[in-house]
């Protein structure tokens, strides 16, 4: 079932044309990954999904809703959720205190740490905190954690919302070898319940979790498939010859 529908999406600044016609058909419960080389137009595609930029023509669908140029806020609130590359926690705060100040719809989090827990947040903690590997640091300081649990946070603060869709631009980046590991193990278990659509360039953690990849070029669907089906179809081979990664 497509929980999420882009139809010839186009975005242009100034007569550039960075978007152009690019369609996808993403299916529930499952972990897409865009690829493409910088430029490709991946976390344009984003800003335009998630309402930070608006289209200059084409239609985005999330369960038969047309979501096409509405805000931020509004889109957030019919279930797309975003973690950026720059994770954006408050170092001040405890993990804790970020998990609330996220599931709550106060926008002031420190008008927030003077209102009562919301119903549902203990069991929602509990839950996004085993998740993401910080049931043992709810106390500590978020400036404190190390860059890993720090993105593991931000993930985790985003969850702390139940989107329906749960977009990660380059969730890897920076993180050490171990870390990747448990964030492998970690998406792959979160894609059992949710749907994600991940911007990656590492094609080793690519491998490791992705359910479909789908190739852009210069704004536009280049391919789609199984990692193994994208390696080797031609059209992929003859755009990234030389090319380091996809």
């Amino acid at each position: 079932m497509g929980v999420l529908e882009i139809h010839n999406l186009h975005k242009s600044f100034g007569g550039t044309h960075v978007i152009n016609d690019f369609s996808l058909d993403v299916t529930e419960l499952t972990l897409c990954c865009l690829v493409g080389p910088n430029g490709a137009g991946k976390t344009t595609t984003m800003d335009l999904i998630t309402g930070r930029q608006k289209p200059t023509s084409g239609k985005i669908v999330l369960r038969n809703d047309d979501i096409t140029g509405l805000g931020e806020h509004e889109i957030a609130q019919r279930g797309i959720g975003r973690k950026f590359q720059v994770p954006a926690v408050f170092r001040e705060l405890s993990v804790r205190q970020n998990f609330e100040v996220s599931y709550s719809q106060e926008v002031n989090p420190f008008r927030n740490m003077l209102r009562r827990q919301p119903a549902g947040f203990k069991s929602r903690l509990d839950e996004v905190a085993t998740l993401t590997g910080l049931k043992d640091r709810l106390d500590v300081e978020a400036g404190f954690l190390s860059h890993g649990e720090t993105q593991w946070l931000e993930i985790g603060m985003v969850l702390m919302q139940n989107p329906a869709i749960l977009l990660l631009d380059e969730p890897v980046a920076g993180m050490t070898e171990s870390e990747i590991e448990k964030t492998i193990v970690f998406l792959n278990q979160l894609k059992k319940n949710h749907t994600l659509i991940v911007v990656e360039h590492d094609m080793g953690f690519v491998r490791e979790i992705a359910d479909v990849v789908t190739v852009m070029h210069m704004g536009s669907f280049l391919a789609q498939g199984k990692l193994s089906e994208i390696e080797n179809n031609p059209k992929v081979r003859e755009v990234y010859l030389g090319e380091p990664e996809i």
